[in-house]
C-alpha cells in the first residue's frame, strides 16, 4: 500500500465486483462501506456499512465524516444509470446542476464532478489501487505466449485507444489485421466482446489459429482516482470465445480482481498478457 498510513477507516464507495472486497480486507485500519444499491457485493455487509442509492450523494459524504473517515476510495463496477431516471439528495442535485451547466457527456468528466463534491466536503478521494499492490498489473509478457506475431495489431489498439480515450468515449477496443472490429460503449468491455463474436468469420481468428488484439487502457486525461480499467478472468474468457490473440494493458494503470488467477487462465487459453509501461 503506498501513501502514509491512517488509523481512521477508509470510506469505500463499494460497486459490484470483487476488488471492493479486497480492498475492505486488506486495510488494516478498517473501512466503512457504502454499499450502492443493487451494486455492491453481499460480502461488504460485513463490515460496518450504509446501502445507498447511486445518487445520494450527500447521504454517501454524510456517512462517511459521521463513521470518521477523512480519506475515501470508489471502486467497483456500476451499471450506467439514466440520469433522468434518478433519484437524488442534495449532493446529487448539486451534481446535477454541474451536468447541466456545462458540457459533461463522458464517463471522465461525469466521474470528476464526483470526486469535486466529495472534495467540497472534506474529502480525500484515494486511487484504488493505492490499496491493491500487485494487482495493478506487470510490466512485459505475463504468459509463454508469444505476442511478436501481433505487434502491428498492438500498435494499432494502443493507437486507437489514445483517440477513444481523448474523446471520453471507452477504454476497450479490439483490433485484428490493423482492421478495429470494436470500440467499447455504454455496454462496457464484456458487451463488445460479446459483440464480437456476432461478427462475420473472416473477421475473426479461429481456436487453432487466434487473431486480435483487445486493450484495455486508462483515458489520457483519465483521473486515475476513479474508473481505472479493470480485467478479471470473464475478460480473458470472453477475448478466447471471440478467438483473440491476447490482452494489453497498462501495467499500474489497469486493476486485477485476481492477477495470477487471471494470468493463469489467459496461459490456459493460449493469450498472450502484455503490461504496456505507463
Amino acid at each position: 500500500m503506498s501513501g502514509t498510513p491512517s488509523d481512521k477507516p477508509l470510506g469505500l464507495v463499494a460497486g459490484s465486483g470483487a476488488l471492493p472486497v479486497s480492498i475492505a480486507a486488506a486495510h488494516a485500519a478498517g473501512v466503512f462501506v457504502v454499499a450502492l444499491q443493487d451494486e455492491a457485493d453481499a460480502a461488504l455487509l460485513d463490515y460496518p456499512h450504509i446501502v445507498l442509492p447511486i445518487g445520494h450523494l450527500k447521504a454517501v459524504a454524510d456517512a462517511l465524516l459521521a463513521a470518521g473517515c477523512d480519506e475515501m476510495a470508489i471502486i467497483g463496477g456500476i451499471q450506467r444509470p439514466n440520469i433522468e431516471a434518478m433519484d437524488f439528495d442534495d449532493g446529487g442535485q448539486w451534481f446535477l446542476e454541474q451536468v447541466m451547466a456545462g458540457v459533461h457527456a463522458g464517463d471522465d468528466q461525469l466521474l470528476k464532478i464526483v470526486i469535486a463534491y466529495f472534495e467540497t466536503r472534506g474529502l480525500t478521494v484515494r486511487a484504488a489501487q493505492d490499496f491493491l499492490g500487485t494487482q495493478t498489473g506487470a510490466v512485459g509478457p505475463q504468459t509463454a505466449h508469444d505476442h511478436s506475431a501481433h505487434q502491428a495489431d498492438i500498435d494499432r489498439a494502443v493507437e486507437v485507444a489514445g483517440i477513444m480515450g481523448a474523446q471520453d468515449i471507452g477504454q476497450s477496443v479490439a483490433i485484428a489485421r490493423r482492421l478495429v472490429l470494436a470500440v467499447e460503449g455504454p455496454e462496457g468491455t464484456d458487451g463488445m466482446l460479446r459483440r464480437l463474436q456476432d461478427l462475420s468469420p473472416q473477421f475473426l481468428g479461429t481456436a487453432e489459429e487466434k487473431c486480435g488484439v483487445l486493450a484495455k487502457l486508462p483515458k489520457p486525461q483519465q483521473d486515475r482516482r476513479v474508473d481505472i480499467p479493470a480485467i478479471g478472468c470473464r475478460t480473458v474468457e470472453l477475448a478466447a470465445a471471440a478467438h483473440l490473440a491476447g490482452i494489453v494493458f497498462e501495467a499500474g494503470g489497469a486493476l486485477f480482481d485476481d492477477f495470477e488467477g487471471v494470468v493463469a487462465l489467459a496461459e490456459e487459453k493460449g493469450l498472450f498478457l502484455l503490461g504496456l509501461e505507463g
